[in-house]
């Protein structure tokens, strides 16, 4: 994936397509996150208090990541058209998929303002298909739910750093994409491992 300058940006897509979900009493800036964000966590403090969730609304979005993860492991093969278990292959073929000309396409066909829309879709699954390939390479890291759910990311507790998945999607699957997914999990896990 390379930078293509007459598709919207990252910015302009999280902006058009994530940010009208915040609920709008939520006092954050809704804006796209860096790849990797360094926490300040006291010691002995559990991490789920960066993100305070009440009981009920930590099942909904453990629910909810769970469901995206099926689904991804559903409709990305086909759309990809990759087989067996999820793997690095994956994001290959969403390189060769995702041309301008394809990204266009969702684009076109995803409204906005219904929650359901294919640009939405597609960017939730991609960032839990990264999340578990993620996992899988260093099983230390753990999600930390957030609302709305795609604010959700993983936590490795001993570097102290949130990777916001679902934000990488964003960026992956927009007009400024210089990194490959495939080179950005390398550098990620290159950096969690370095202490």
């Amino acid at each position: 994936m390379t930078s293509t300058p007459d598709l919207p940006s990252a910015e302009t897509l999280y902006a058009v397509f994530f940010a009208p979900w915040f609920d709008p009493a939520d006092p954050r800036d809704p804006r796209l996150r860096s790849d990797i964000e360094e926490i300040e966590l006291p010691p002995g403090t559990h991490p789920r208090t960066l993100c305070e969730l009440n009981p009920e609304e930590r099942r909904q979005v453990e629910t909810f990541l769970a469901n995206i993860t099926r689904a991804a492991f559903s409709d990305l093969p086909a759309l990809l058209d990759v087989g067996g278990e999820p793997d690095i292959s994956w994001l290959d073929a969403l390189a060769r998929k995702a041309t301008p000309a394809q990204l266009r396409a969702w684009l076109q066909s995803s409204n906005p303002e219904n929650p359901q829309n294919n640009y939405l879709l597609l960017t939730c699954e991609l960032g839990a298909l990264l999340a578990v390939l993620l996992q899988r390479k260093h099983p230390g890291l753990r999600w930390i739910e957030d609302l709305p759910y795609f604010e959700s990311g993983l936590f490795d507790l001993n570097r102290r750093v949130r990777i916001p998945v679902f934000h990488w999607a964003v960026k992956a699957l927009s007009g400024d994409s210089e990194t490959g997914l495939h080179e950005k999990i390398d550098a990620a896990l290159k950096f969690l491992r370095d202490l």
